[in-house]
């Protein structure tokens, strides 16, 4: 399956979410699984623009069976439906 993002930024995928002041992302699902510890930034540079990281989109981790954990900051308000589904080794 192949999925469509904006950038990427070191291992995770983003989508903007506003590309006006105060510009914002959401991590979304790229075309690999993510696996092992991750740890999502509360801020990421991208084209000279610093976006606050604010949302886990929908499905972003689905089926990373190999996932162990997952920092979240605390500028992620909002998590989307079956974020985490099927990501069985999650601690």
């Amino acid at each position: 399956m192949l999925w469509a993002y904006d950038f990427q930024s070191g291992d995770l995928c983003y989508n903007i979410t506003s590309n006006v002041a105060p510009y914002t992302v959401e991590v979304t699902s790229g075309n690999t699984k993510y696996s092992g510890d991750i740890t999502i930034p509360s801020s990421v540079t991208y084209n000279g623009i610093t976006y606050t990281v604010t949302s886990i989109g929908w499905i972003a981790f689905r089926d990373c069976s190999s996932l162990t954990s997952v920092t979240i900051p605390n500028s992620v308000t909002s998590i989307g439906y079956e974020t985490f589904y099927n990501c069985s080794s999650l601690t």
